[in-house]
């Protein structure tokens, strides 16, 4: 459960920062990525919970400053948004038992349940209005909608998830086994001559023949 909230907490943590403070829009590349590695392997219960403390936590926290001035009206927007970030989290969760981490249908929900979010009024966006409308962007947001943008950052994230998750399982599968005795027998095999030079202190040495001789 706390693995959980610090995956899930710093994912709400990098959502708020990139769209409270435009300077670091880049953080909505990375934002999901603890929160999808969490939920890589979870079952649609855990996706519930997942998705619950990720909402929770994003809501309570961008909602500080308005809180004393609408009290129930914001509480009912906190409970009401964290309830459909944990219907996400369960409905990929069930996607993942069914149909295994397909980044492309991760990515799909998400911008089906980004739209869903601005519909209500919940708010304009959490990953495709946070980034800058540069020249590549602007092209992708006239041609497909900001729909598209959070796409294609959702997709990139699942991809590196995967890819880091099959990198780990290969190495653990190969068992690598490395020979410490084995590997320095060569070492000293093959450079024992410069270690010798380098370190050894040759026998007998002394002071010169001539400190004798007087």
């Amino acid at each position: 459960m706390a693995e959980d909230f610090l995956f899930c907490g710093s994912s709400a943590l990098l959502l708020l920062v990139a769209n409270l403070f435009p300077a670091y829009w880049y953080f909505s590349f990375i934002a999901l990525l603890p929160f999808l590695w969490r939920i890589r392997e979870g079952s649609p219960q855990r996706g519930l919970r997942l998705g619950l403390l990720l909402g929770l936590t994003f809501w309570v926290f961008s909602s500080l400053d308005v809180i004393t001035a609408a009290f129930w009206a914001t509480l009912v927007k906190i409970f009401c948004g964290t309830i459909l970030f944990a219907l996400w989290g369960w409905i990929v969760g069930l996607a993942r038992r069914r149909l295994g981490f397909n980044p492309v249908i991760v990515a799909g929900l998400w911008v089906f349940f980004e739209l869903g979010l601005v519909k209500l009024g919940y708010t304009s966006g959490l990953i495709a209005h946070s980034v800058p409308t540069g020249s590549f962007a602007l092209r992708m947001v006239t041609l497909f909608g900001f729909g598209m943008l959070s796409f294609l950052i959702i997709l990139l994230d699942s991809i590196i998830v995967k890819t880091v998750e099959l990198a780990v399982k290969i190495l653990k599968d190969k068992k690598l086994y490395f020979p410490t005795d084995t590997f320095c027998q060569q070492v000293f095999e093959e450079y024992g001559l410069v270690f010798q030079e380098a370190s050894l202190v040759p026998e007998g040495r002394g002071p010169p023949k001539y400190f004798y001789s007087n």
